[in-house]
């Protein structure tokens, strides 16, 4: 079951209000960075870039399938595809490409971000709304259908999406007005912590009124931060929100440094919110080799038998006798 989380005033700080106001351009625009300025592969537009999700050389794999089981503790799992094909229909080969556009600014600056730190800084940004937005993801998408490729997912990332709430539902709505909801899947990505700030912020809003169709926008989060971390707070509060809006939500961390102990409090805190969300969990090894991790530190990569994901299905299996990816993820019930 869903269970409300108190809301406790977030603590607030200088990157957080600077990265906020550089998102929130003005009324109904955002700011989102210029990809032909970046470094960041197949740039299409200043809007969008292209993506696979899943891809077996970079050890990207929807590892709650059974063809790739007994590989589910060393790959990153990328199951966007499956959650797609589960929404859409089809196979999740059918959705293996992903439109990403990034907003121009975030409040972390993680060591294996992908992104150039200069551009979580409203680096090489321009201005536009969320129509503007959906308008050019259509024109990409027709352009590619008369290649013969299908691009079915719009992916929001960043950047902190959730810096501006708004944007997301905003575009959702453009996706309505076109009809668009039927063949097409919204995707954020977030870390969550700007969440409570930024929607108190924002005041009404009017678009997430309706949960049942709220609901179609999948948020995948990675948790950068453990409870045991001065961030978490506000992580848990954003979690917390997230499912009390009516977002459906799969969580992430990529676990490389976490201890058992934290990994321990991670599932109290989680089933403290949702008893759906430890089985949600993707404990990820972060095995990454973009050109803007060259000069930051790496992660301590586990040997045989000591990924975190390991632990987290000891964990599970002591507190809900299921292991880790039993059932794939958009088959866990929230509630």
């Amino acid at each position: 079951m869903v269970k409300k989380v108190s809301h406790a005033a977030p603590d607030v700080r200088p990157l957080l209000r600077r990265a906020h106001r550089i998102v929130n351009a003005g009324e109904g625009e955002y700011a989102f960075t210029d990809l032909r300025r970046t470094k960041l592969g197949n740039v299409q537009t200043r809007q969008f870039r292209l993506f696979t999700p899943v891809s077996r050389p970079r050890m990207r794999l929807p590892t709650a399938l059974p063809e790739f089981t007994e590989l589910r503790h060393m790959a990153n799992l990328s199951d966007s595809p499956v959650t797609v094909a589960a929404h859409l229909g089809g196979h999740w080969t059918d959705h293996n490409l992903a439109a990403i556009t990034h907003v121009a600014a975030c409040n972390f600056r993680c060591s294996y971000c992908y992104v150039d730190y200069t551009h979580l800084a409203g680096a090489d940004h321009f201005v536009a709304s969320a129509d503007a937005v959906v308008a050019e993801f259509v024109a990409l998408r027709e352009a590619l259908l008369r290649t013969g490729r299908r691009l079915n997912l719009l992916r929001i990332s960043g950047g902190e999406p959730l810096l501006a709430p708004s944007l997301v539902f905003e575009i959702h709505h453009a996706l309505a007005v076109r009809d668009l909801l039927d063949s097409v899947v919204l995707k954020v990505e977030s870390n969550l912590s700007t969440l409570a700030y930024a929607w108190r912020l924002s005041g009404a809003h009017p678009a997430a009124r309706d949960p049942a169709a709220i609901r179609g926008i999948k948020l995948h989060t990675t948790l950068h931060h453990p409870p045991d971390s001065r961030e978490w707070p506000a992580i848990r509060d954003g979690l917390a929100l997230a499912i009390e809006i009516g977002l459906d939500v799969y969580p992430a961390i990529g676990a490389s440094d976490w201890t058992a102990t934290q990994l321990e409090s991670l599932y109290a805190e989680l089933v403290r919110i949702s008893t759906g969300l430890p089985r949600r969990l993707a404990v990820r090894p972060f095995h990454l080799d973009y050109p803007a991790l060259a000069d930051r530190r790496r992660l301590p990569q586990p040997g045989p038998g000591e990924a975190p994901s390991v632990t987290w299905e000891g964990i599970l299996r002591r507190h809900a006798g299921v292991g880790y990816l039993a059932m794939p993820r958009h088959l866990v019930p929230l509630t």
